[in-house]
């Protein structure tokens, strides 16, 4: 969970700044934008092959390969001479990423008791959460005061101690490892045997996990509104000429998040996915709804809340949905899927966010966003009712 903290800590730290740290080398706006995007899709591609990966050599060795390319990824940064050098380290870091956020997922869910998963995820994600709210603030402070270079100086070493992290976990989490089990831990997802000839569902298996497909799409509904607000809340509040203070809203939004995952801590374990589906959509809802009426601080301050119980509680019951439904030995393909789904939420969401922008009204940008909750809804309703069922539950 430290090096989660770490890595994740400098990842957002990083995009946040690429973009004007790319200006600063020569790149002109097109290729600034493709330089902060290549990390996501570079890391989109490497996702399936991650999961397999870390299902078929010991974690703790892949963690550290992904891990030092995040290093030199980071040096590389603060080095770089000029923008193409800075596009061939994002091109590494996003190896690195997809990599390291698969398998340390996975690591930590082979250490943990099925009946158990729910809590250790909620928690694993408060980290990532944590670093994503005070990365990005951290960073623009220390860019403020001693410029880019600086503060990607503190992006590697933000990586070495997810390095040093990494190094001190004494189990290996390799696939022969045996899950602490409990007598309530009994796995939901029996491996089928395997036919004589595999078919296709046989091949894509070994790369995705096709059970878990279900809750990477409904993830990433979750992920198109969250992105498109992260990238746009303050276009959006320049552009309605609003006198409020939006930088509160993802610290107010990361300080939810860790009230309301320790406080339902236990509940990840007891309901079902289709109870907080429900639950986290009407969240998104009220979230969206305060956002399009925002005039001032209170309602931002009501916006963050319900975002952190929407987006933020769902990202925890996804991942730990998407172990439960991938079974024991296959936690890296499982996470591989749902961090699929994430990694399509982070790209659909600035990009559709653009286009309501360019395109309607600033009235409708926040009520057009909400139509990504009755979609996530009918998908689980599609899909219930057979063993890609993305409700499926420790009994």
């Amino acid at each position: 969970m430290t090096a989660a903290f770490f890595y994740m800590s400098g990842t957002m730290m990083g995009t946040t700044l690429i973009v004007g740290y790319s200006h600063s080398l020569g790149a002109n706006g097109e290729f600034a934008g493709i330089i902060a995007g290549t990390m996501n899709i570079v890391s989109l591609f490497c996702r399936p092959w991650a999961g397999r990966l870390s299902d078929r050599i010991p974690m703790k060795r892949f963690s550290i390969i992904a891990v030092l390319l995040m290093i030199a990824a980071n040096a590389g940064y603060m080095a770089s001479p000029h923008a193409s050098t800075l596009f061939a380290a994002r091109i590494i870091n996003g190896i690195g990423f997809s990599g390291l956020s698969v398998c340390l997922a996975a690591w930590m869910s082979s250490l943990i008791p099925l009946a158990h998963i729910g809590k250790a995820m909620g928690y694993y994600g408060l980290a990532n959460a944590l670093a994503m709210a005070l990365g990005p603030a951290i960073g623009i402070r220390i860019c403020a005061s001693l410029g880019y270079r600086a503060a990607f100086a503190v992006t590697t070493a933000a990586m070495t101690a997810a390095l040093i992290m990494v190094l001190l976990v004494r189990k290996d989490g390799s696939r022969s490892t045996s899950r602490t089990r409990t007598g309530e831990s009994t796995p939901l997802c029996t491996p089928s045997q395997q036919p004589q000839y595999p078919t296709l569902r046989d091949r894509i298996e070994q790369v995705i996990s096709i059970r878990v497909i279900p809750v990477a799409a409904v993830f990433m509904l979750f992920a198109i509104p969250y992105c498109a607000t992260q990238s746009y809340i303050v276009t959006y509040t320049e552009a309605r000429h609003l006198s409020i203070n939006v930088s509160l809203f993802f610290p107010l939004y990361a300080v939810a998040l860790l009230i309301l995952r320790v406080a339902m801590r236990n509940m990840f374990d007891r309901r079902s996915f289709r109870w907080f589906l429900w639950f986290c959509a009407a969240c998104m809802i009220v979230a969206l709804g305060a956002l399009a009426t925002l005039n001032n601080n209170g309602v931002l301050f009501i916006a963050s809340i319900f975002m952190a119980a929407s987006y933020g509680i769902m990202s925890s019951v996804s991942q730990s949905s998407a172990v439960r439904l991938a079974g024991t030995g296959h936690g890296g393909r499982g996470n591989a899927t749902y961090y699929i789904g994430l990694d399509l939420g982070m790209a659909l969401g600035p990009i559709i966010g653009g286009a309501l922008y360019a395109n309607v009204d600033l009235a409708w940008f926040y009520p057009i966003l909400m139509l990504t909750m009755p979609m996530a809804i009918g998908i689980y309703l599609l899909t219930n009712h057979n063993g890609a069922n993305p409700s499926a539950r420790r009994p």
